[in-house]
């Protein structure tokens, strides 16, 4: 799969020039965009795999509240703003998945977007200069991470149960 690594670099010197404020406001977006997508796998799926595909959307979501509740305490007379930027770890991937015609592509291509998901937190944390947003960015590259090593742990047994077929 082919990646527009353009389209990443031109985010990214975007979310480089955003205040706490408004990179608070992306990563809400972020989240949300990613429960969707889980959810949208979830649909397409049977089994332990669509219970686990319908967890990390509920996790996805937790994660938003739990943005939009810090976002209530750092800036309580604003709403979060609705960013035009599409969120870095699903847009290279969100389509592709879409069009996944196997679980194993779809969830190789999710794998794919938590990897992505991991460097953007990272980056995210070292770009604000609020330790409270930072905070939070840091421990939702430790979330992405889980949520990685939990989709590895699902794309392996579900190889391994293929080969033994």
């Amino acid at each position: 799969m082919e990646i527009d690594i353009g389209i990443i670099e031109d985010i990214e010197t975007l979310l480089k020039n955003l205040n706490g404020y408004e990179l608070l406001s992306y990563a809400i977006c972020n989240e949300k965009c990613g429960a969707d997508i889980y959810d949208w796998l979830a649909e397409r799926s049977e089994g332990p795999l669509a219970s686990e595909f319908r967890y990390i959307a509920e996790e996805k979501k937790k994660h938003a509240g739990m943005m939009r509740e810090l976002f209530g305490r750092l800036y309580p007379d604003m709403k979060p703003l609705d960013m035009n930027a599409p969120p870095l770890d699903t847009l290279p991937v969100c389509e592709k998945i879409m069009e996944a015609k196997t679980v194993e592509d779809a969830l190789g291509l999710a794998l794919l977007s938590e990897a992505l998901g991991k460097d953007i937190y990272r980056k995210l944390q070292g770009m604000t200069k609020d330790e409270s947003v930072a905070g939070l960015f840091r421990e939702l590259f430790v979330i992405k991470e889980d949520t990685y090593e939990k989709l590895l742990g699902i794309y392996n047994r579900l190889m391994e149960e293929k080969r033994r077929i």
